[in-house]
Order: structure tokens, then C-alpha cells, then sequence
């Protein structure tokens, strides 16, 4: 099993370099910290 953990520090402003890192990564389990957004302001990313 693959973790990755990023402090994203604002993922609204920077989304697409996390988008770009986790697919690099294909990791099994992904924590991100500090998005600065709540629930239904996240994007649904996945299979």
C-alpha cells in the first residue's frame, strides 16, 4: 500500500498542481492538509 500526504496550503488556488501530482503518485491512500475548503466545495476526484 502506497500513502502520500501533501500540505496543500489553499487548493482552490493551486488545484492543478495536486491534480497533476496525484496521478504521478497512484498512491492507495491520499491526505491532504490545509485545502481551505469544506465538503461541498471540494472536487470529486477518483475511479
Amino acid at each position: 500500500m502506497k500513502l502520500a500526504a501533501w500540505n496543500v496550503n489553499s487548493l482552490k488556488v493551486r488545484l492543478p498542481q495536486p491534480l497533476e501530482w496525484l496521478a504521478a503518485q497512484q498512491a492507495d491512500v491520499i491526505c491532504l492538509q490545509e485545502t481551505r475548503l469544506r465538503g461541498p466545495q471540494l472536487p470529486a476526484v477518483g475511479n
